[in-house]
């Protein structure tokens, strides 16, 4: 991944300084001090979570639904409709994670299995990606592993009812709303090939 989009006419900035400022679980909150290459006399102090990767799965079975899971998510002290997901472990594939963590959480695999995008899930804050992967023909391969936190619940729900799921704030994560994109994006894709 480059410093700057194509074209950029803002320069990357250069880092001074970078340490450790708490390390959980799930990520290690930083400190970095930076200088603007317009103001070097004036750096600024940010922070960041150094994260890992994360990958979501769209899950569709032969009879074009979505495999979705209900969560309680702690973040917005709610329970969420989402699609199967979590963390790439370190050196793992990305589509390998997705395929772990779909059969992990809901039970359903296949064999088709693909990559369609990733993201950066907020820049300003994160340095992770987050990867999106597409299982076609999912079906239910094996018993569920959940960790040891996890309560979910697997609903089946038809492709074409999500845009309307979206619309109407049922389905309002925006990582799982990125991934349906990209599902668009391909579907678009392959109506022209």
């Amino acid at each position: 991944m480059s410093d700057a989009p194509l074209g950029s006419m803002v320069p990357a900035w250069r880092e001074l300084g970078d340490q450790v400022v708490a390390e959980t679980r799930i990520f290690t909150l930083r400190r970095r001090r930076a200088a603007s290459p317009a103001h070097p006399e004036n750096p600024g102090e940010f922070v960041y979570l150094d994260s890992a990767d994360w990958v979501n799965v769209i899950a569709l079975t032969e009879a074009d639904e979505v495999v979705l899971i209900e969560q309680f998510r702690h973040g917005t002290n709610a329970v969420t409709l989402e699609i199967p997901g979590g963390m790439v472990d370190p050196g793992e594939d990305p589509v390998a994670a997705g395929v772990r963590e779909l059969l992990e959480e809901t039970g359903y695999g296949s064999d088709d299995f693909l990559s369609i995008g990733s993201v950066a899930p907020n820049p300003a804050l994160l340095n992770n990606r987050c990867h999106t992967v597409l299982v076609r023909g999912a079906a239910i391969t094996g018993p569920t592993a959940l960790e040891e936190h996890e309560e979910i619940a697997v609903r089946l729900v038809p492709l074409a009812d999500i845009s309307a799921m979206i619309r109407a704030g049922t389905i309002d994560h925006a990582l799982v709303v990125a991934a349906f994109h990209y599902l668009a994006l391909l579907r678009e894709a392959e109506s022209r090939a």
